[in-house]
């Protein structure tokens, strides 16, 4: 008789150190800030800061005076 699904042992996984530092490798090349890392077994959740939008130059687009 085997045990229910529910009571089989779980396996054990877990973030690589290598996946890790692509994850950050990216988001560095992309130029963003890392404000949170959280690693939960073989999940790894990076939180990225804000990006603000540059303010348009004066003579940005707009409408054109005829």
């Amino acid at each position: 008789m085997t045990a229910p699904a529910l009571f089989q042992p779980a396996k054990r996984v877990r973030a690589s150190e290598r996946a890790l530092r692509i994850a950050l490798r990216v988001v560095q090349d992309t130029g963003l800030s890392v404000e949170k890392l959280c690693i939960t077994g073989g999940q790894i959740e990076i939180h990225c800061g804000r990006v603000d939008a540059e303010k348009p130059s004066p003579d940005h687009g707009g409408p054109e005076d005829w």
